[in-house]
């Protein structure tokens, strides 16, 4: 009987502690999740709007219903682009992301990038593109100062994520797809000169879209040149960055079938690194109206989630890791600059500034 006994009680510590075993590998080997919203906002003065004509667009009012929105939100980190003139109607609503970049200004001096966090946010620094094309047409990119934001996220348990928010040049014409073919050589050069001691996600409005097959070098550049993988493309294509028969067969390839739906402009982009691996398990497009109905932005938002899990190679690299803190004298040198450098260009080109005008 005593046996018996000491065998019932060896069981039921068995029973209890298996449970607990399992809990505990779940977790040890479960990963943590992070969720980010990419948005271009469309922050943009609109001029009808300043001159009081009913076809005016009211941004400030825009922003500050986004912002709201937005806050209502479960997301961890927002990611915008063309957060422009309107920047502190969005901010001041954001209250629940107390870590943010700081922006760096309206139109001509502003790159209209910005990043809004839950968890602490490092090593702030903007990188202009080397290339741009279009100063009346074409996108007019040469009058911004576009490029990559990139930031340090702090997601916890000892993991930091780089994170880059980019915004490439825009429009289809020749000399557009080779200034955002550049775009895209000096983003993957960057990436790879900071090496794979981090875990890696690339967001922003790429103005490029693979099923497309633009020589802008989205694949060979950032894809197969960086190792990054692309969230729609795996959750959404099966992982085949090369055919896209489905989705131009049921809902059509060309502009605007694509736009907002199926491998669109926006684009989450990820890699493994420093022991941390990052995994997308959801990837879908996003609508934001204003209370009358009216779309906030001419692109829509794209929302991702990752969960990201510590392999046995981690190890936390948190050295180097400083706060940006605002230099306002450099800060109204350069947008002086800048104002001056977008006249020259204006008037440079001003036959052609007369026509589109008279268009």
């Amino acid at each position: 009987m005593k046996h018996i006994k000491k065998t019932l009680a060896l069981l039921l510590v068995c029973l209890l502690l298996c449970p607990c075993v399992s809990l505990l590998g779940a977790a040890e080997s479960g990963g943590r999740s992070v969720s980010i919203l990419c948005y271009n906002v469309a922050g943009l003065p609109n001029i009808n709007h300043i001159l009081g004509k009913p076809e005016g667009i009211d941004v400030k009012d825009h922003q500050s219903q986004l912002g709201k929105q937005l806050n209502r939100e479960t997301y961890d980190i927002i990611a915008v682009q063309e957060d422009f003139n309107y920047h502190a109607y969005l901010e001041e609503q954001l209250t629940a992301y107390p870590y943010k970049t700081i922006h760096s200004g309206g139109v001509p001096g502003g790159d209209g990038l910005n990043v809004f966090s839950k968890t602490p946010v490092y090593n702030a620094a903007r990188i202009p593109w080397d290339e741009l094309y279009g100063i009346i047409e074409d996108g007019a990119d040469e009058l911004t100062p576009k490029g990559i934001l990139y930031t340090c996220v702090d997601l916890g348990d000892g993991v930091y994520l780089d994170l880059y928010d980019i915004h490439a040049d825009a429009y289809g014409d020749a000399g557009s797809c080779a200034a955002r073919r550049d775009n895209f050589r000096q983003l993957a050069e960057l990436i790879n000169a900071r090496g794979t001691d981090r875990p890696v996600i690339v967001t922003g409005d790429f103005n490029a879209s693979i099923h497309q097959g633009a020589d802008d070098g989205l694949y060979d550049l950032l894809y197969a040149g960086c190792g990054l993988k692309d969230a729609w493309v795996e959750l959404h294509n099966n992982g085949n960055y090369k055919n896209f028969d489905y989705w131009n067969e049921t809902v059509g390839g060309g502009w605007p079938e694509y736009w907002g739906v199926w491998d669109s402009l926006e684009k989450f982009l990820y890699r493994d690194g420093g022991g941390v691996t990052l995994e997308a398990t959801s990837f879908a497009y996003k609508d934001y109206r204003t209370e009358a109905g009216e779309d906030i932005s001419d692109h829509k938002a794209a929302e991702a989630t990752f969960t990201f899990t510590k392999t046995e190679e981690f190890k936390e690299n948190a050295e180097d890791l400083t706060v940006a803190k605002e230099d306002l004298l450099d800060s109204f040198i350069r947008k002086v600059f800048l104002f001056f450098t977008d006249l020259f260009k204006i008037f440079a080109h001003w036959d052609e500034l007369k026509v589109y005008l008279g268009g």
